[in-house]
């Protein structure tokens, strides 16, 4: 006698069930595609690192754009050029001193330096004034975190 398979029987019981996820859960950004939304879900998740030491500073979902776009050009009164990408926030940066206009590259912003909070590198700018405020981070001293082995 054949025994039929049912494989509600080795289901998980129900608070364990995974359901797709649907674009309230995670809001409203996400797509039909489970591969895509875990694709979308891991980038969410990366986190930029001080190149120098390491310590977290934002992550990809904290990008945003100013002016149009993420990154930026840009050069100092010394004549120095810095490429720099816009985050609505960077939780491993410290501020210091005073915010200023002068010199300002973004018109009703004024400016701070941003270090990183744990070695104090000099990381890029925090963006204060007009909304919304914003950090201006260096590209070049930053890296992206590599994901761990059961990613």
């Amino acid at each position: 006698m054949e025994r039929a398979l049912h494989l509600e029987t080795f289901a998980p019981p129900a608070p364990w069930r995974l359901r797709k996820s649907t674009r309230e859960d995670f809001g409203g950004g996400l797509g039909e595609d489970p591969d895509a939304d875990l694709s979308v879900r891991r980038q969410m998740q990366r986190r930029l690192l001080c190149r120098s030491c390491r310590q977290p500073i934002t992550a990809d979902d904290q990008r945003i754009a100013i002016e149009g776009r993420h990154l930026h050009r840009r050069v100092n009164p010394l004549g120095i050029e810095f490429e720099f990408g816009c985050f609505g926030e960077a939780p491993g940066a410290a501020k210091l001193g005073e915010p200023t206009a002068e010199h300002s590259w973004f018109a009703g912003y004024a400016w701070s330096f941003a270090h990183c909070g744990r070695c104090g590198v000099h990381l890029g700018w925090l963006f204060e004034g007009a909304e919304p405020a914003f950090y201006g981070l260096i590209s070049n001293l930053l890296e992206e975190e590599q994901p761990s082995a059961e990613e």
